[in-house]
């Protein structure tokens, strides 16, 4: 659990801002495609929501022998039970160590696995638990690798019968950990989120405007990084043939830390975009690339930094 003064926080700053480097890579064909890595929350581009139906979707019609033609109000499909699925992404990063000047780059390798299961649901409503594996290996600085584990509990409910208009809660606890030598486990932390999504269709035309408005609370040990985060995102998402999804985005945030050993009073302002487009082939397997921009700007000296990262990377998943 003790680790080198020095390299506590660079490890942990760079740990805490690898989900909007790696985000950007939509690789699903649904709204899940835009999650970051969950051992950070910056790069939360949109919740957990699922597959979109469009607006104004016609009634599900039946005939009936005796009854005649019946229209039904909705038909909501039983979300499957468990899940499995991984994402493999190869990244190059302008700034490793997330510094205000001498930037250095790397290459490295994001491996995630999950596991989801749904132990129950009802038509507007949705709870889902998640243990996720991280690893995290790089080319040049051997001493940024590290893995993580992570079980978290998804609430989501909707407003609506189109499921344009949803709530999203999650509470989940994360273990961050060394891959080698004896210093083992050296953050854990807990991190609730609330956020109001809305699925925008833009006319009659295959784009959709995912807009979210949000707040997180990260609360972890050691308490350095802990705060309280209010966050806006953007999403538009574009179906040019029903096998191609593009995407961009755009996500500011306000930090306010609540233990920062810097400066009492910190005070962060987080913005990241970027863009990406996904093939997918089947229902089980994406194949994609996205570019992504971070920038941090700091009251706290030296805290400020931008990056740059472009990403290529391969999806697949499994329900049943």
């Amino acid at each position: 659990m003790i680790m080198c003064p020095v390299r506590l926080p660079i490890f942990l700053s760079r740990v805490l801002a690898l989900s909007v480097i790696s985000a950007g890579f939509a690789l699903s064909p649904s709204l899940q495609a835009q999650e970051s890595a969950q051992i950070a929350t910056q790069g939360d581009l949109a919740n957990r929501g699922g597959t979109v139906a469009p607006a104004g979707t016609a009634p599900f019609r039946i005939f009936d022998p005796a009854l005649g033609e019946i229209d039904l109000v909705a038909r909501t499909p039983r979300p499957k039970m468990f899940t499995v699925s991984t994402n493999q992404t190869f990244n190059f990063t302008t700034n490793a160590f997330l510094s205000q000047s001498g930037e250095q780059d790397a290459f490295f390798w994001n491996g995630r696995f999950d596991a989801s299961f749904v132990p129950y649901a009802v038509r507007d409503f949705t709870p889902r638990l998640t243990f996720e594996q991280n690893f995290f290996r790089y080319s040049r600085f051997s001493r940024l690798d590290f893995d993580s584990q992570t079980l978290q509990l998804d609430l989501k409910y909707d407003l609506n019968r189109n499921d344009t208009w949803f709530i999203d809660g999650s509470y989940g606890g994360t273990r961050l950990y060394t891959p080698r030598g004896s210093d083992g486990e050296f953050y854990r932390y807990g991190l609730a989120n609330l956020s109001l999504n809305h699925v925008l269709p833009i006319g009659h035309s295959p784009v959709y405007l995912l807009c979210t408005a949000g707040a997180y609370s990260r609360n972890g040990d050691s308490s350095a990084f802990d705060r309280i985060a209010p966050y806006t995102s953007v999403t538009a998402l574009y179906h040019p043939i029903d096998q191609i999804q593009v995407s961009a985005y755009l996500r500011p945030e306000v930090q306010f830390y609540t233990n920062d050993p810097l400066k009492s009073s910190r005070t962060d302002v987080n913005i990241s975009l970027g863009g990406a487009v996904a093939w997918t082939p089947n229902q089980y397997v994406s194949i994609g690339a996205s570019l992504a921009f971070l920038g941090n700007y700091s009251n706290a000296g030296g805290q400020s930094y931008n990056v740059f990262s472009p990403n290529i990377g391969v999806a697949a998943q499994i329900s049943f």
